[in-house]
């Protein structure tokens, strides 16, 4: 394995690339949320969520072994049971048609999307935190302890 092989082998590991599609899904949820926050006085709007974790969850554990095996031939048998591939998943925007209580039938309720705006921080930044940690760790690896 040469240099470049190596180090790409530990930028990009499956820790770091979990990490990454949290961080992305983070960012889209406060950006549908500040969508559904803005459109909260808009007649017949819809608020949508983004549908990330549980997915996720299906993929990590469908894939124990994926940086292991992989399918050389579209005849083989499949490792993944799931379907899904960590490296190729993105979040899913869904827009709730559920009921309103309003007479305008927007559905936004600002309680809700602010408590869900603070949620989803607390979630960004526990997650920036670990790749801090990870960065951390790497670094430690390349220089040693000093």
């Amino acid at each position: 394995m040469g240099s470049d092989e190596m180090l790409n082998s530990i930028l990009n590991n499956r820790t770091q690339l979990i990490l990454n599609k949290s961080m992305d899904a983070a960012s889209l949820r406060n950006e549908v949320i500040a969508h559904n926050i803005a459109n909260v006085n808009t007649p017949k709007f819809k608020r949508s969520e983004v549908l990330f974790e549980d997915k996720m969850k299906k993929i990590l554990s469908g894939n124990i072994n994926q940086d292991k095996l992989s399918c050389t031939n579209p005849r083989h048998m499949q490792i993944n049971q799931t379907g899904l591939n960590l490296k190729e998943y993105q979040p899913d925007i869904k827009k709730l048609n559920d009921l309103s209580y309003r007479n305008d039938e927007n559905n936004v309720d600002i309680d809700v999307e602010n408590a869900n705006l603070t949620k989803n921080k607390i979630y960004y930044d526990s997650v920036s935190q670990s790749m801090s940690n990870e960065i951390k760790l790497l670094r430690m690896a390349i220089v040693g302890r000093g």
